[in-house]
């Protein structure tokens, strides 16, 4: 019986590893399991699964951090691409580009959104609602990324999702500088309502509207200031 090449089985452990990130088995930034673990799960030797991991820590959809574990990072190599490239952009252009994506996303999930997607939806804004009743800005800040994300997701468009998951570190830092730069247009801003309201209506033109408006406010309140945190 020939042996299986050294090459090969770190190949097929490489695909193993990614089977695992793009099924959702190990979501973004959660951590993955321990050596040990992973050594007895895929039945190969510590110094192949090393280089399998090392491999995918070069591509971007692993990170080790020293004493914490390795974690997610990306699902895919174009998302280690476009990070890199959105962590230099201008504020203004990412949010432009942002206002883009979540405006055909909000009419999309007008038309195709499911008992589900609503269930999601009024859920999370209902956390948010909590969330600024209650003067919890971190939370109020993570539930309105999350209602973002459900939207994209809700439109039912797998393209749509992944441009938009490539964006979401970007996203969550223009919604914590939205509450620190000008806090009484971002937590007085009722656009999540808005375009929950025209998503649960299946008003398909009400959600792109009530979803460029928003995003437009950030623009608006962001744009004195947009230079000097890029």
């Amino acid at each position: 019986m020939r042996a299986v090449p050294r090459s090969a089985l770190i190949e097929g452990t490489i695909e193993r590893l990614k089977t695992q990130i793009v099924s959702g088995r190990w979501p973004l930034d959660s951590k993955i399991p321990i050596e040990d673990e992973l050594v007895e799960e895929l039945q190969v030797s510590r110094s192949t699964l090393r280089q399998a991991v090392q491999a995918l820590v070069y591509v971007g959809l692993l990170e080790t951090a020293q004493g914490r574990g390795t974690f997610v990072r990306g699902t895919h190599e174009v998302d280690t691409v476009l990070h890199r490239y959105l962590a230099d952009a201008e504020l203004r252009s990412v949010l432009e580009t942002r206002r883009g994506l979540e405006v055909e996303a909000a009419g999309l999930a007008a038309e195709r959104r499911s008992a589900a997607d609503l269930d999601r939806l009024a859920a999370v804004h209902e956390r948010q609602t909590a969330a600024q009743r209650d003067g919890r800005a971190g939370e109020f800040s993570r539930a309105a990324v999350e209602f973002h994300t459900a939207v994209v997701e809700a439109a039912g468009n797998p393209v749509l999702a992944r441009l938009y998951g490539t964006m979401l570190g970007s996203v969550r830092d223009s919604v914590h500088l939205g509450g620190v730069r000008r806090p009484q247009e971002h937590y007085g801003d009722a656009g999540h309502a808005r375009i929950l309201e025209a998503v649960r209506r299946g008003d398909p033109h009400a959600a792109r509207k009530a979803a460029a408006e928003h995003v437009t406010t950030f623009l608006t309140a962001l744009a004195p200031t947009d230079k000097d945190i890029r």
